[in-house]
């Protein structure tokens, strides 16, 4: 390939059409369900069978003949290029049969049907612990030997890392590099890794790679520009880019990382010395621990705002008429540092937004439980948490790109996903990225079984229950996995059990070191572990021996999340392909969930028929929590809708701006 082509394809990109509206909007949609109906889940059956078959009439070929029969299918893709899925079923037996040879697992026909929905585009529901790693490597193989980059985005480093090592005899049997990126490695490296056919990667690393290499581009992102320049200024055209482009994503856990994360967009930035900001952030503090809620200010639970009172503005103009006529006499800038200091003191808890490691602030991902090490909140609020805590207040950031992940996405020319919980969300993803749905049947069926879920007033009740609950079915030897929503919750129910005498495992976001030799042991015998979202998601538990006779893997989660998929995750960890398992739910008028999104009539109303005992009391709070997290859901798509007009409106002007400046 010519060097020039080489040069364009790291930058060319899918320019995204705008989401239609009205008419269109409905029009859109009916597409999608038509493309998503029930006769492409048949069809793909059908075709996996035949796959299965054929695959198995390869077991008697040497080791020489197949591998002359993967070379003749990589050259047969290549030749065929962009219409490459057209000629995937014909290569998926022999992909199959290598898998068995080199991992000693032969892909079942559930996952080469989920792979034919990969290769086809389409948003892949897989059924927890069916085995989506193999699934997606399946199809993966293909798109690698096109010879276009191929990224595999997965929900963290650590799976990333697992997955691409995991799977490396199989890519390497197939003539394939495999590589992947994690937050602490250097540019060279990551330069080297991105080099591979395919590459193993989160979205944030992915999407922040992508930035820094645009901001090194600068007005060179224009492949015909930096064409030009090459011949009048060969020595000013030399950009050591890390990425080779974009061209093929397959997105592991999609509903988390196109959906629930698209929320806040990715931002590049650089620190800016401001000591005036560090110390009116202290002061600001000061000011905000005279403050008194409902007199000073109210809070909006639901939106996470402060709002200052008459009372509280009254009370900052008094103090900057104190401090003279210097920088801290403004007003306004005071008064929106101490709206700031108020939002760090209600709505960033320590162990929960985030985690204090050696004398740092570090936030934690609150869809994966994981710390976020270099990343900061924007505006001020990350050094108005760290004055709230005492640390070493650091100085702001400047934002020097932004990119929402629904508009990264989108600029990939082949985009699939799959997931164990999409299909509640399918209509967005159809809306959003185009990407028809389709349901993979499960291996075997589901043993799990789902005991009545049970609510309270208070959450020191709730926890009594809990750890009773866990006690009662440590004693018949079976595995508990308890889910949390923060760090804070894992270590206060860690307190209980320790109380109890019994032994366990937490693993959150501040103890994450032991993460796989954890997960490798909380499926044996009387084995519980304490987690955050960091288990529910990517990890396979296999249960020991004689734990399936005991009933299997019992999963309590502690309280509802915001959105039911990520419940639905932790759920699946129970019952992996046709074991035994159940999951029981507690809440109580306590959580988050309630506090933020349960009509004030109806926290009065539950909490009322739970104090009585009343008939059919647990039955009715079910109803009124799942509305809660109904409105939940609910809100957060309007941010993720929200974020992408801010988005779209920004490439605009960006564009406008270009134009103007060619002129």
């Amino acid at each position: 390939m010519p060097v020039p082509m080489i040069d364009v394809r790291c930058t060319e990109l899918v320019q995204p059409e705008k989401l239609p509206v009205g008419l269109d909007a409905l029009s859109h949609r009916a597409q999608g369900a038509w493309r998503s109906r029930r006769r492409f889940q048949d069809d793909l059956w059908d075709r996996s069978g035949r796959i299965e078959v054929e695959a198995n009439a390869l077991r008697s070929l040497s080791a020489d003949d197949l591998h002359v029969l993967l070379s003749e299918h990589r050259d047969a893709v290549r030749r065929t290029g962009r219409r490459w899925r057209e000629i995937f079923p014909t290569v998926l037996p022999a992909i199959v049969e290598v898998t068995n040879r080199e991992l000693g697992v032969r892909p079942y026909r559930v996952q080469i049907m989920g792979a034919l929905g990969i290769a086809n585009g389409r948003l892949v529901e897989m059924a927890t612990g069916e085995g989506k790693t193999l699934t997606i490597a399946l199809a993966a193989i293909p798109a690698g030997w096109l010879g276009k980059p191929c990224h595999v985005i997965t929900a963290n480093d650590y799976l990333a890392e697992r997955d691409a090592e995991e799977l490396a005899p199989l890519y390497r049997m197939c003539r394939l590099r495999v590589g992947h990126i994690s937050a602490p490695m250097e540019q060279n490296d990551r330069r080297t890794a991105y080099a591979a056919d395919i590459v193993y990667t989160t979205a944030k690393e992915l999407v922040a790679d992508f930035l820094r290499d645009r901001l090194q581009l600068g007005p060179m992102a224009d492949a015909g520009r930096r064409t030009v320049a090459r011949y009048l200024r060969p020595a000013t055209v030399n950009f050591p880019l890390v990425q080779r482009g974009l061209h093929t994503a397959i997105v592991d856990e999609a509903d988390n990382q196109m959906i629930d994360e698209a929320v806040t967009p990715l931002i590049i930035s650089r620190q800016q010395e401001s000591s005036a900001l560090i110390e009116a952030s202290q002061h600001a503090d000061q000011i905000a621990s005279t403050l008194l809620v409902g007199e000073d200010y109210d809070l909006n639970i639901q939106f996470k705002e402060v709002r200052l009172l008459d009372a509280g503005n009254e009370k900052i103009r008094i103090w900057c008429e104190q401090h003279g006529s210097g920088r801290f006499a403004r007003l306004a800038w005071m008064a929106t540092l101490v709206l700031q200091s108020l939002q760090a003191r209600h709505f960033y808890l320590r162990d929960k937004q985030y985690a204090i490691i050696e004398g740092k602030i570090v936030i934690v991902d609150e869809f994966t439980g994981r710390l976020m090490p270099g990343r900061s909140w924007r505006m001020g609020l990350h050094q108005a948490v760290e004055a709230k805590e005492g640390v070493s207040v650091t100085h702001p950031a400047e934002s020097l790109a932004r990119l929402s992940f629904q508009r990264f996405y989108r600029l990939f020319r082949q985009l699939s996903g799959i997931t164990g919980t999409a299909i509640e969300a399918s209509h967005e993803f159809w809306r959003i990225y185009e990407l028809p749905f389709v349901v993979i049947p499960p291996h075997r069926p589901n043993r799990r079984v789902a005991w009545p879920s049970r609510y309270f007033v208070d959450a020191a009740a709730k926890w009594n229950a809990i750890v009773e609950q866990i006690v009662e079915v440590h004693t018949q030897g079976r595995p508990v996995l308890v889910g949390t929503r923060s760090v804070a919750a894992s270590e206060h129910l860690g307190r209980l059990l320790k109380a109890r005498n019994l032994s366990f495992s937490i693993l959150n976001a501040v103890r994450d070191k032991e993460e796989a030799a954890i997960i490798k042991l909380a499926g044996e015998p009387r084995e519980i572990t304490i987690a955050t979202n960091m288990a529910g998601r990517g990890t396979d538990i296999r249960l020991g021996v004689s734990v399936a006779k005991a009933g299997g893997l019992h999963v309590i989660l502690t309280e509802y999340h915001e959105s039911g998929r990520i419940d639905r995750q932790l759920q699946g960890r129970a019952g992996r392909q046709g074991d035994p398992g159940s999951t029981c739910t507690f809440a109580s008028i306590e959580d988050e969930l309630v506090e933020r999104f349960m009509p004030k009539f109806a926290h009065r109303a539950v909490a009322a028929m739970l104090r009585a005992q009343s008939y059919r009391s647990q039955q009715i709070a079910g109803h009124l929590f799942r509305f809660a997290q109904h409105r939940a859901e609910k809100f957060a798509f309007r941010q993720r809708r929200s974020v992408m007009e801010q988005d779209r409106m920004l490439a605009d002007a960006l564009i406008a701006d270009q134009a103007i400046d060619q002129l």
